[in-house]
């Protein structure tokens, strides 16, 4: 009888262990396919963001350097940059013309008798830069029309000559008496530049 009841009380243990062990698996299976696996899923989702994030980081960080880069050389180069749109301003400007050269004679003890700028630019040829002629009269005498010439060149707006016919003036000219303070007159073909259309 002790025999028997130990026999029973064995295959009843061996019973809960197995329907145990039973559901143990079945929450296992349970719980892998239905939180570990979209866990898992989500993780590998999150990693490739990752892994994009990163690479998108890289090339941010090179595009990054690039632009300090240049902005270190636009930094270097802004005054120049100012220079030049200073000189071949956005607009073709007659009014600025005239005072330009007005102020120039000024400087230089000559009288500006008449500016006839181009009232719209012609093309120059060049991508992005257009011409405006500028034809000018200006009197004065021998060294200060030479002064009015060698700081032509030194305006700020850029103009450049294209052909010069000077003169002299008065009741009895004499062009070979450069030193006398007699007067000239010097007509001038001139060019401005724009970066106007």
């Amino acid at each position: 009888m002790n025999r028997l009841q130990g026999i029973n009380f064995g295959l009843l243990k061996s019973k809960v262990v197995l329907i145990v062990t039973g559901i143990v698996v079945v929450l296992l299976i349970v719980w892998w396919f239905a939180w570990m696996t979209p866990e898992a899923n989500k993780l590998a989702a999150v990693q490739q963001q990752i892994t994009a994030d990163n690479t998108t980081a890289a090339q941010l960080n090179m595009e990054l350097i690039g632009l300090k880069a240049e902005k270190k050389l636009v930094l270097h180069e802004l005054p120049y940059l100012r220079k030049v749109t200073a000189a071949i301003p956005p607009t073709e400007d007659p009014p600025g013309i005239v005072d330009s050269l007005n102020t120039l004679a000024n400087k230089t003890g000559c009288d500006l008798l008449s500016v006839t700028p181009a009232n719209f630019p012609s093309p120059s040829g060049v991508i992005g830069l257009s011409v405006v002629p500028v034809s000018f009269s200006v009197s004065g005498v021998h060294k200060n029309l030479f002064a009015f010439l060698k700081d032509f060149y030194a305006m700020t707006r850029l103009m450049t000559i294209n052909s010069v016919s000077l003169a002299p003036g008065g009741t009895t000219p004499n062009i070979m008496a450069v030193g006398d303070g007699q007067p000239y007159s010097m007509t001038v073909s001139a060019t401005a530049y724009t970066t106007a259309a």
